[in-house]
This record gives structure tokens, sequence and C-alpha cells, in this order.
């Protein structure tokens, strides 16, 4: 050792960074970095000691220290690419990611096709809501390495932030199979195959997710609520009690189960637990505000809920649900104005964790509301169309969101003849997909397999039943193509008043909702553009096909309406429909507590007690 040090003390900077590399190629990096630190007390601006450094402490997860030796280097070699690189890495891990893509972007223009920059690149675009150029790096970076599951993953959340969900789901299964230890690749593919519901998939790959990863517990979860979506409700809810008991800081998820179950007061013990066992959390606070629970033990949460939102550990996440509870808290308590910062701040918050990777286009919209009005004209809409199914099961509940739909729907759901299929997502997606073909291509065959695949995604939820309610508010958009497919299916058109409409989206959390969602602007926009093509579907739909409810009346005198709509689709008089709130099923929509209670007035005109805080809102204003 003294012999060492001997050699060390003789050494000038050039020699202890070549003893540096030596040891760092021999395995051994605590001996490098001591070498190399000797380097940079004789020579502090020596480029090789301090980018070896550098790299040394970047591996080691000490960014911070590692950003002034790399800085050195970029300074006296800026095309040095691999040092742009590990700047990039420790700045990314900084919280820094808009700075770190800099770096990437400068080190790809020496080295273009480095793929670990590329990935690189592609993480912090989509840190800092770039989705489409992380898409661009991505691909390119999983053409020039395709084993890599990591960047076949990456490129799966690049297309699922831009909506690109089939592309994704593939990726997604891609890189499970490349790297199975990858726990998160399997539970992406199983999220998506849920907003498609092909349920069984989603159970499928939880079962190989759950061979590879037996322990983990986001992996045990989801399996248990696949479980309890298919069917198994005894074993999926044994899972959940399972983890919730191993991981009591993971109880909420049970919670939010046992509310779509319509289990509340289960629920809130759940939430309370949680709690316990790991104070800073968002999300069982906001499972007590969904459960209109603001106090545990006597005493109300508010201001505990309030403490933990500035805690470093909460992630965004944690923090919109927070904000959202926070806003439902001050609500309850009348403080209107308080309640008006939280909903502001949950937005805010709920942007920039789903929508800020997803750019809104309104000129976009517009031209596909342009689109459907001169496409679907009345002699269009009302001429037989070959291949289109003569079946009467589906009705379709549309509307814009937040309109009452879930409401309408657990009504008609409560018929003897009828089950509800939920929201499916399958208009939304094949719609899409049928614009974008040539007149000529939409042959008989293409419209019956149309027709057949959605019957058959309907059996999948909602089983043998005469009758499948299909609750999707957004079909609205699509309902040309709905009525030619099925012209004998009966459509319900949900209204509400405008400004009650859009202050329930802003008021509401909606996870992965709408790309307009979460930003007032887009809110109004889009609602506008619903208006103008509602009106024109109002004029070519056929009156015996097409019936339009007001929410507030049907909330001021529901059985007139009732049998009205009951009548409209053919369906005999059933009491049930007046006790909606007695229905058992599973309700997983926002509305998943308002929709199990009997008929109330309360929201109304909810947005009344916020006029001093509409802002832009007040537009929308009835005049």
């Amino acid at each position: 050792m003294e012999r060492d040090c001997g050699i060390i003390l003789g050494m000038n900077a050039d020699g202890l960074a070549g003893m540096g590399a030596q040891h760092l190629r021999a395995g051994r990096p605590r001996e490098a970095e001591g070498v190399l630190r000797g380097a940079v007390l004789a020579e502090p601006g020596h480029p090789e000691a301090n980018f070896l450094l550098g790299m040394i402490l970047c591996r080691t997860g000490r960014w911070a220290e590692a950003v002034p030796s790399l800085e050195v280097v970029v300074a006296a070699q800026p095309t040095r690419d691999e040092a742009l690189f590990w700047l990039a890495v420790a700045k990314k891990n900084l919280g820094e990611p808009k700075a770190a893509a800099e770096l990437c972007r400068r080190a790809l223009a020496i080295n273009p096709d480095n793929p670990i920059v590329l990935n690189e690149l592609g993480v912090c675009c989509l840190m800092v809501g770039e989705a489409a150029e992380a898409e661009k790096a991505l691909q390119k970076a999983c053409r020039l390495q395709p084993q890599s599951g990591t960047y076949v993953f990456n490129l799966g959340m690049a297309l699922s932030r831009l909506d690109r969900i089939y592309r994704a789901l593939e990726a997604f299964r891609q890189s499970a199979q490349l790297d199975p230890n990858r726990a998160e690749a399997f539970l992406e593919a199983a999220r998506i195959l849920e907003i498609l519901n092909q349920r069984d998939e989603v159970l499928k790959v939880m079962h190989q997710a759950a061979k590879h990863h037996p322990q983990n517990p986001q992996v045990r979860l989801a399996l248990a609520s696949a479980m309890a979506a298919t069917g198994d409700k005894e074993n999926g809810e044994r899972l959940y009690r399972e983890v919730s008991s191993d991981h009591p800081d993971l109880a909420g998820s049970y919670g939010l189960w046992l509310q779509k179950e319509g289990r509340f007061s289960e629920s809130i013990a759940t939430f309370a637990d949680s709690l316990k066992a790991d104070p800073v959390q968002g999300l069982p606070y906001f499972g007590l505000a969904e459960a209109k629970t603001f106090e545990l033990n006597g005493e109300r949460w508010h201001s505990a809920a309030k403490a933990v939102l500035d805690a470093p550990e909460l992630d965004l996440k944690g923090k919109t649900y927070l904000a959202y509870a926070l806003a439902r808290s001050a609500e309850r308590a009348k403080d209107y104005e308080e309640a008006m910062q939280f909903y502001t701040l949950a937005n805010a918050s709920a942007y920039q964790l789903y929508n800020a990777g997803r750019p809104f286009d309104r000129a976009h919209l517009r031209e596909l509301t342009d689109e459907a009005i001169s496409t679907y004209d009345q002699p269009t809409v009302r001429r037989p169309l070959p291949g289109a199914s003569e079946t009467d099961c589906p009705i379709f509940i549309v509307g814009m969101i937040r309109s009452g739909t879930t409401l309408l729907d657990q009504v008609i759901a409560s018929h003897r003849d009828v089950q509800s299929a939920g929201e499916p997502v399958f208009w939304l997606r094949e719609a899409d997909k049928v614009r974008r073909l040539p007149a000529a291509s939409v042959t008989a065959n293409l419209i019956s397999g149309l027709a057949e695949r959605y019957l058959s995604s309907l059996r999948v939820t909602a089983g043998e039943s005469r009758r499948i309610t299909d609750k999707m508010p957004l079909n609205y958009a699509h309902l040309g193509l709905i009525h030619r497919t099925f012209p004998k299916a009966k459509i319900i058109h949900m209204r509400r008043q405008p400004l009650d409409t859009c202050f329930s989206i802003f008021t509401t959390f909606l996870g992965l909702g709408p790309v307009f969602s979460y930003h007032p602007s887009n809110i109004i926009f889009s609602y506008l553009e619903y208006l103008r093509l509602m009106e024109h579907w109002r004029h070519v739909l056929p009156s015996e096909n097409f019936i339009e409810v007001d929410y507030e009346a049907l909330v001021e005198d529901r059985e007139p309406i009732v049998r009205d709509l009951l009548a409209f689709c053919n369906l005999d008089w059933d009491e049930a429909c007046l006790h909606h709130d007695q229905r058992e099923s599973t309700i997983s929509t926002p509305s998943k507590w308002q929709a199990r209670q009997p008929v109330y007035k309360s929201s109304v005109e909810r947005w009344r007690p916020y006029e001093a805080w509409l802002g832009e809102f007040m537009e929308l204003y009835p005049t």
C-alpha cells in the first residue's frame, strides 16, 4: 500500500488518469475513484480524469457530484458525445429533463446512430411531454437494437401517450417477451387491454406476469382486478385482501374496487387502514372523498391531508388524487374559493400527468366535425347499407361526458331484459379506421364484420341479454356510422345544462380521459363542437331511432320520462327502473357513488356557488 501511495504521489494527472482507467477495466471502481480524485486534485481541468470520475459517480447514483466533473469535460471537449450523454443522465436524474434532452440532441448531432443516447432522449422527451419526438427517437433506437426490451418498452410508453394504443399494446407485449423481468411491460399491456374491454386477455397477461413476478404487489393487484372483472370475484377479492395485508400502504386499490362494487362502508375502513400504514398518500383521501366521508375518528381530515400535499415523497399522481380530495372536502365545508383553488391544482397536475404529451388539435377536431356533417347527410344516413345488422340489441346512450349518462344507463339496465356493457371503446377505435378508408372499400363484408365484432364484444361483458346498453358518451361523434351499421338500434342522447356539464368535467378525476380534459379552454371548445355535431344528428337521424333526454327533467320527475324511454326502446314497463339504486352491479365510471343513489337534484346548477371563480367557463352561461 505504501509502495502504491508512493507511485501515486510521483505521478502527474495523466498518469493518475491512466491508472484510474486500469482499475476500471479490472473491475475495481472504488480504487479507480480514489486515484481519479487525486488526478482532479492535481489538475482540476483534466478532461479524462473528470470524465472517468463523472462516469463512476453517475453509475453509483451520485448525480449532483457527477455534474461538475462532466461539465468540465463538455466545456473542454464539446464534441465528446460520451460526456454529453453522461451529463444528460445526471441532469435527468436531478429533475432537469429539458436540459438533459438538449444534451442528448448535441450528442446525437455527433453520433446519430447511438441507440443508448436515442433511448435517453426518448425518456427525457416523455418526461417533458414531447411524445412525438420521443417516439421518433425510440423508433430509431429499436431499429438499431431490436432485442432491447427496455427500448421497446419506452417506445410503447411514447405510443401510448400519443394514443396509438394498438401499436403501444404490441410494443408492451414484445417488451414482456424480450425481457420478462420487466413487470411494467405486463402491467401496461394489461392496462391497454382493459381499455379495449378485452378482459379475458387481461387475465391471461396477468397470469403470465404472476409466473415471472409472484411477489410483485402491483402484479398481484392487477391480477386480483382481472380475476374480479372476469367473474372470479371471490378469488379476486381474496388476492386483494392478501396484498392489502402484506402491503397496507397499497390497500387503496382494494378500496377503489370495493367502491366499484358499491361496498362503500367497507372501502372507508380500507382507506383508513391504508393511511395508518402510510399517511403520505393521496389515493386513500381521494377514496374517502368519493365515499362522501370527510371525517376519520370523529375529526375532519382536511388539515392532515393538506399537510401532506407538499411532502417530497408524494409523487405527481398522489398529488393529483390529494388535490381532488381536498377540493371535495372544501366544497363540503362550503369554502368554494378554496375548493376552486384545489380543483385548479388538481387539473394542472392531472394535465401534466396525462395530457401534456397529447397535444389537443382544435383545427383537427373542427375538421372531423365538418367531415362527419358532410359525410352523413340525411339521404346517406337513411339509405340502407349492405351488410347492416338487423338486430335491435344495442341501445346507445351518448352525450358529452359528465352529462348523466351513467345514471341513465343504470336506470335502463335495471330492466329485466337489459344488461349494461359499460363504456366500450369499440366505436372510438373502429370508426376512425373506417373514416380513413376510400368509399369503395366500405363493402357489405366490412360492415357485417364490424357488426359481428361489435356484438361479440358486447356479449363478453353483458352476456346473452336480449338488449344491451352501450353508454360510451363519446360515441356521439360516430352516430352516422353506428346508425348505418345498426339501423334498428335505439340511440338516446343525454343532455345537461352546459355550465354544469363543463364544470363537472373540470371537477372530476378522469384518469387518462379525453385529450380535452383538465384544460378549461379545451373543454369549452370540445363542448361547442359537440353541440354543433348533435344539432346535425338531431336533423338527420330518424325519430324512431333517436331520442333526447334532459338530465334536469329526469331528476325532476323521472317516471314519465322513464316510461317514454322504455316505450321508445320497445321494452315493457318494469318498476325496477324507478329503483336503480337497488341494482347490484359493478360501476367503473367516475359516477360510481352518484349512480347508486336515489335520483337527487343537488347536481342541478352546481356551478352557482363557484360563479365568482369560473372565469372562461362563464362563456357557457345560459342566456
